[in-house]
């Protein structure tokens, strides 16, 4: 049986691994550049074309960039659906199946870690890391939206901003990352390869989600309520109640024509296809030789 210190202890250096790799700051840096540089053309565009615009269109752009309605939109950015799913299945690839060359894994169960406490603690440093990807958006685009609301409105509504629904609203977002988290982590426990595990994901985010959730939207009604249960779609029906308008939110091909699921029963499947892949995960690390 574990002791307490071996676990609070192995909970600490998964910490200090996931934010001592360079591949956790480059994504976030890589993704904070390419938030600033949407919000900085679509800044552009109002600030230089709204003329050509219809009138309504651009008030609801200008809108957008303000405060606190920028804010609820930049966090968009990283649902599952889009680019925050990708970025959780390379970290979380990389981050797991890595330990098996490096053979960290047969170290930590030599000293007498129990199992699934070492997938509970690489499991904890995840969230984190989930919680930094969502965030990241959430800065970046706050810091230039605020700038462009001081700009045009001459202050910013510190007291009057909604910051629990914006706290609330970053723990949504995570949570849309958490099916994608637990998939990577069955795959590359399951391969224990980095390239299957990456490679995988990413073929099923970018392949499956996206092309076949438009050809199930595209054949009938009922094969695209079938769209509606895959996970980029359960996100899209949860980044609905963050009432955000569409004008910033970059979701890699998923269709608007699925249907989308009650936010609740979209945030009950989530929560269920994360405990069933980490059960498998658990279940076939339970049951693995790593002696080799």
């Amino acid at each position: 049986m574990n002791h307490p210190s071996l676990f609070a202890r192995m909970v600490d250096i998964e910490r200090r691994k996931l934010f001592g790799r360079a591949l956790l700051w480059t994504e976030l840096v890589l993704f904070g550049a390419l938030v600033a540089i949407l919000h900085l053309v679509i800044l552009y565009v109002s600030r230089n074309h709204s003329g050509q615009m219809p009138t309504e269109m651009a008030q609801r752009l200008t809108q957008a960039l303000h405060w606190p309605q920028a804010l609820i939109n930049a966090l968009q950015l990283a649902n599952g659906g889009g680019l925050g799913g990708m970025l959780v299945v390379v970290l979380v690839g990389a981050f797991v199946a890595q330990e098996y060359r490096w053979r960290t894994v047969q170290l930590w169960l030599s000293r007498g870690a129990a199992r699934p406490h070492f997938l509970l603690a690489k499991s904890m440093v995840i969230l984190i890391a989930l919680a930094l990807i969502a965030l990241t958006p959430l800065l970046v685009g706050g810091v230039i939206t605020g700038v462009f609301t001081y700009l045009d409105q001459g202050t910013l509504p510190w007291l009057t901003m909604p910051w629990g629904t914006i706290f609330f609203d970053l723990l949504k977002v995570a949570y849309t990352l958490m099916p994608y988290a637990a998939l990577t982590f069955f795959l590359a426990v399951a391969s224990r390869s980095t390239m299957v595990a990456i490679g995988v994901g990413l073929g099923y985010s970018l392949l499956l989600e996206n092309i076949f959730i438009q050809l199930l939207s595209a054949v009938s009604q009922g094969a695209a309520r079938i769209a509606g249960y895959f996970p980029a779609m359960l996100a899209q029906s949860i980044m609905q109640t963050l009432n955000a308008d569409a004008e910033l939110s970059v979701d890699v091909g998923v269709s608007a024509q699925a249907h989308l699921l009650a936010p609740s029963l979209a945030a009950l499947l989530i929560g269920l296809y994360t405990v069933i892949l980490l059960a498998a995960t658990l279940w076939i690390f339970l049951r693995q030789d790593i002696s080799g």
